[in-house]
């Protein structure tokens, strides 16, 4: 399958995974826009008005991160390799944050890779054992109501910003 054809679909990965710390900078928009011009084979500023417009009305909201990546599933694992390098290239621009080493891991994980396929591509802590670590600091507080803790099985917190606000 040809760039071309899967540009909307990378265009959604690119953005999910800058948007994944909650924020976009006009850095890390223009670097969108260049990785996808290169990929188009123009100039940033002259990319296709329909990639241009598909850009300007991304949602992290209603984006589906499982249903991108079913596009690259029968992909060979360096094809899904060279997807998260360019993935990682990109975030790495506004220095490291969590939730965007969550985010390559999530993806990594709808693409069926292993984790020795990515491992250098991320950062060298197990996530769940951080997060088992802070989970037992935060319960030996005591709050005032201990019924206002609930206990659930909670998504990377990089699909949290997914969320609509609640009122």
């Amino acid at each position: 399958m040809k760039v071309r054809d899967r540009i909307f679909v990378l265009a959604d990965l690119m953005l999910g995974a800058i948007y994944a710390d909650a924020t976009m900078t006009g850095e890390e928009e223009g670097a969108v826009r260049e990785l996808l011009a290169k990929l188009l084979l123009v100039k940033p500023d002259t990319l296709p008005p329909e990639v241009d417009a598909h850009l300007k009305s991304f949602s992290l909201l209603t984006f589906d991160i499982d249903k991108s990546a079913q596009d690259f599933l029968a992909d060979p694992p360096m094809k899904k390799r060279r997807l998260l390098e360019l993935l990682a290239h990109l975030v790495d621009r506004d220095g490291t944050d969590l939730r965007e080493d969550e985010y390559l891991r999530d993806l990594a994980h709808c693409l069926q890779m292993k984790p020795e396929e990515y491992a250098d591509l991320v950062l060298e802590f197990d996530v769940e054992k951080l997060r088992e670590s802070f989970e037992e600091v935060r319960m030996s507080w005591v709050p005032d109501d201990p019924s206002s803790i609930a206990k659930k099985e909670e998504p990377p917190r990089w699909r949290q910003s997914q969320r609509p606000p609640t009122s």
